[in-house]
């Protein structure tokens, strides 16, 4: 066996015969260093290749071998490295403090070869097998992490296939939560918690794409499709759940839509609280800020929750700090919907001609078209990551829902053109009627459902009759009531419409 191939021994003794005899013993078998005292041992034990085994004199001048030993075995770098002391105290007071600091065994002077060899051989033997065993462990933990790592890949991009406005929204999520828990520095749960914001939307891939498409732009999700969408956490987190190492993002992801906890029942220091009660706290606040930017600017949505008793303070503090500190959103999408403006993500290998376009390009027309061609003539069809400028404007707002929705969607966001307004009046009892249809079809705990009979309530007591029919006409239409459309009809034909 070459030198290099040998395991390390290390000796330590204050007397330089006794060093002598040991090395004399394993040198043959064994690569030696040796240290006379207590703080040279220390520094040879840190340095790489560290040794396979110390052979430790307890009786040491300054710092004895016991005072070694504990110092090794309280050093995370040399804590694993077995000791035996080689001593000629025998007293069973003096082995029992060696064994209780670490020491795995004892040799006792004089020294017998026979019995050094045995010894070190086994020991060195069973360091070998564990340092093995540890790798081993350690490339199957490597592969499960990959593993991981890659299906929730496979994941989120078959979502961003499957239903581009939904991959939008989870996009917004995970980039909103990654800065919190950079801004929070939350090291050890942080993982899981920017895990449940970029999955959080899974379940809506049972939702048909257009129907997303309709949320985003601020038309609001079909009746026929309302509940779907509300149980779409549900069917995320059950489904996730049955991944064993993702469990608690899946609670996280399933309790996101429930009644946040009240103050009393969670630590009012943020560090404090358990990753359950974090999680769906960050979670609900974080889908309320982006469902709310569908219709208001982000610093008035900001400045609501902030009087929101229900959010809490310190959380929307944090967000309001990370969104002026946003820039892009990390997205990965088809030729069709990346756009001007947009960065890649990763280096990208243009098929046919070779070549690449490496990460930090920014797009132009001009480069997406290429590379549109290029993949559309190979028959090569792949998402590309690409970060999604999104930072605040001159006013502290940010780019809304539906204005990241236009820069992905196939048809262009345009605001549907004002109703020329008919005088009349509009008698609030005559429309009582369709309200009170409209409101048992609603669940009395839903805010969207109570909103939506509060805009009635308000156009009905309006002054210009058609235009406010035409107008609740429209309410009603995105939450597909076929009773209260019946009742529209009737109320059309009172007032002559």
């Amino acid at each position: 066996m070459g030198s290099a191939d040998k395991q390390i021994i290390l000796l330590v003794d204050d007397t330089p015969e006794n060093i002598d005899v040991l090395s004399g013993i394993l040198r043959e078998e064994y690569k030696v260093k040796v240290a006379l005292n207590g703080q040279r041992a220390l520094k040879i034990a840190e340095t790489d290749p560290q040794p396979s085994l110390i052979l430790l004199d307890v009786m040491m001048p300054g710092m004895d071998g016991f005072e070694v030993c504990r110092r090794l075995k309280a050093n995370e770098k040399t804590q694993n490295i077995p000791v035996i002391f080689v001593t000629a105290k025998t007293d069973s007071g003096d082995e029992k403090a060696g064994f209780e600091l670490g020491a795995l065994d004892y040799i006792a002077k004089p020294i017998k070869p026979d019995v050094v060899q045995a010894r070190v051989r086994t020991h060195v033997e069973l360091c070998v097998a564990r340092d093995e065993a540890e790798r081993l462990l350690a490339e199957n933990r490597e592969m499960l992490q990959q593993t991981l790592i890659g299906s929730i890949r496979v994941i989120s991009d078959l979502l961003s296939w499957a239903n581009p406005a939904a991959f939008l929204r989870a996009a917004r999520l995970r980039a909103f939560m990654e800065g919190v828990v950079e801004e929070l520095e939350l090291k050890e749960e942080g993982w899981q918690l920017n895990l449940a914001a970029t999955l959080s939307q899974i379940g809506l891939v049972a939702l048909p794409a257009e129907e997303m498409n309709r949320y985003s732009t601020g038309q609001g999700v079909s009746f026929k499709f309302l509940s779907l969408f509300k149980a779409q956490a549900e069917i995320g987190g059950r489904a996730l759940g049955q991944v064993p190492r993702l469990k608690v993002v899946a609670e996280i992801i399933e309790n996101q839509l429930k009644p946040l906890p009240a103050p009393g029942d969670y630590p009012e220091e943020i560090h404090q609280r358990d990753i359950h009660t974090l999680g769906r706290q960050l979670l609900r606040i974080l889908t309320d800020f982006d469902h709310k930017l569908l219709g208001e600017k982000s610093s008035v949505v900001l400045q609501s929750m902030r009087n929101d008793p229900h959010y809490d303070a310190g959380l929307i503090q944090t967000l309001e700090q990370v969104i002026q500190k946003m820039e892009w959103i990390p997205c990965a999408l088809s030729t069709g919907k990346i756009a001007s403006g947009m960065v890649l993500d990763e280096e990208v290998v243009l098929p046919g001609r070779g070549g690449t376009l490496k990460e930090g390009t920014v797009l132009t027309q001009q480069k997406i078209d290429e590379l549109v061609t290029l993949f559309k003539n190979s028959q090569q069809y792949r998402l590309f990551r690409v970060k999604v400028p999104f930072k605040v404007d001159q006013h502290g707002n940010l780019p809304s829902v539906k204005e990241m929705q236009a820069l992905v969607s196939d048809e262009a966001v345009t605001e549907p053109e004002p109703e020329s307004p008919t005088k009349g009046t509009l008698d609030l009892a005559v429309v009582k009627p369709l309200i009170t249809d409209l409101a048992s079809h609603l669940e009395e705990d839903d805010p969207d459902s109570k909103n939506l009979v509060t805009k009635l309530q308000t156009l009905a007591a309006s002054t210009e009759a058609e235009d406010q029919v035409n107008q609740i006409s429209e309410l009603v239409n995105q939450y597909d009531f076929p009773a209260a459309l019946e009742l529209l009809q009737e109320l059309g034909e009172k007032l002559k419409l």
